[in-house]
């Protein structure tokens, strides 16, 4: 499972113009001033650092830090 500050982590290697560090967990990166290209990003980083893969198919649910979090947290395919 990955923690905020994982998560933040991520971010701040994927976009350089948002203060990851000050973000609320639960705000929507579109209100965070990320576009989707910025999502794909990060959640790509998100894979490459912490080998967490999201689904396309579950791509549109993880559009926050606690999303991202509590999608770590769902136990993977059988």
């Amino acid at each position: 499972m990955l923690t905020e500050e994982q998560v933040r982590a991520a971010i701040a290697t994927a976009v350089d113009r948002v203060g990851a560090d000050t973000m609320d967990p639960d705000m929507d990166f579109d209100d965070a001033g990320l576009d989707s290209l910025d999502h794909a990003q990060i959640l790509i980083r998100v894979e490459e650092l912490y080998g967490v893969r999201v689904a396309d198919e579950d791509f549109a649910e993880c559009r926050s830090i606690a999303a991202i979090v509590a999608y770590s947290a769902r136990p993977g395919p059988a």
